[in-house]
């Protein structure tokens, strides 16, 4: 049995890309996931508050599996059940990705022994034409953005104003938290 407090074994990579087919491209993820024994998980970048957004439901989502204690059986499934704060499978799916143009965060995880992370990440942006860009920009709210992610997280202005605009990410950092509590 591993440690709890093993290293995190992660990689997110942000970008641009263009889904024709959303099965397609699942599929294509999964494929690339069984061939290196990763998980890959793709989310809307636009409901994505940060890397530490992505960080924490990895890490919840690791501790359920391990302990038991998960919603599902399947690891992807769990962090954007964690990501998007939401019990219900039907609700968190909507954080995932759409046909056309999408700006998306991709999380990559090892569970077993070590893998080069780098390597899988390079073969998922080859896989799927991800124009890359710095997963900083996470944490560049446009408007539209900020928009989405109080919708999303039920997040009200009165909230808001309370803790002031800047700390959204704090908003969306806690309805992640929260689930735990809901379980």
């Amino acid at each position: 049995m591993h440690n709890q407090k093993q290293k995190l074994n992660c990689k997110i990579v942000a970008g641009n890309v263009s889904i024709t087919n959303v099965d397609g491209f699942l599929a294509s993820l999964s494929d690339l996931a069984h061939k290196y024994a990763v998980t890959i998980q793709a989310m809307d970048a636009e409901l994505i508050a940060g890397e530490a957004h992505i960080l924490s439901a990895v890490k919840k989502a690791l501790r359920a599996v391990t302990s038991g204690t998960s919603i599902t059986s399947d690891l992807g499934l769990e962090i954007i059940l964690y990501a998007a704060g939401k019990r219900q499978i039907e609700r968190a799916l909507a954080m995932g990705v759409s046909e056309g143009e999408n700006r998306v965060a991709l999380v990559i995880v090892a569970t077993g022994e070590d893998r080069d992370l780098e390597l899988v990440a390079e073969a998922v942006k080859r896989k799927i034409e991800l124009v890359e860009w710095p997963i900083a920009e996470l944490e560049s709210y446009s408007e539209a953005k900020t928009e989405n992610l109080k919708k999303f997280f039920a997040i009200s202005e009165a909230e808001l104003e309370a803790v002031g605009e800047k700390k959204l990410k704090l908003l969306v950092l806690e309805r992640v938290a929260l689930l735990d509590v809901l379980k």
